[in-house]
């Protein structure tokens, strides 16, 4: 299993129809709205590299996103 972080930076006011369109799409565990550069990450988690750009490619043709960055997860410390 790969997981990773999607970071997505989207324009002003579409939050909430984005949200809604992220919850749509299937490998996406978890959705937060954060502070920064960027202004929802997704936390995916998919079987192969080729999901993960299947994912990343819905992710990217949602209106009102402008800019993604993936961040593949390499080690997950639980504490």
């Amino acid at each position: 299993m790969i997981n990773a972080y999607i970071l997505i930076h989207i324009s002003p006011g579409n939050t909430d129809k984005i949200i809604n369109q992220l919850r749509k799409i299937e490998n996406i565990a978890k959705i937060s709205v954060v502070a920064g550069e960027y202004d929802i990450v997704a936390r995916v988690q998919v079987k192969s590299l080729e999901r993960l750009l299947k994912t990343t490619d819905k992710i990217q043709m949602i209106k009102g996103v402008s800019k993604t960055t993936t961040q593949v997860i390499e080690k997950e410390i639980t504490l």
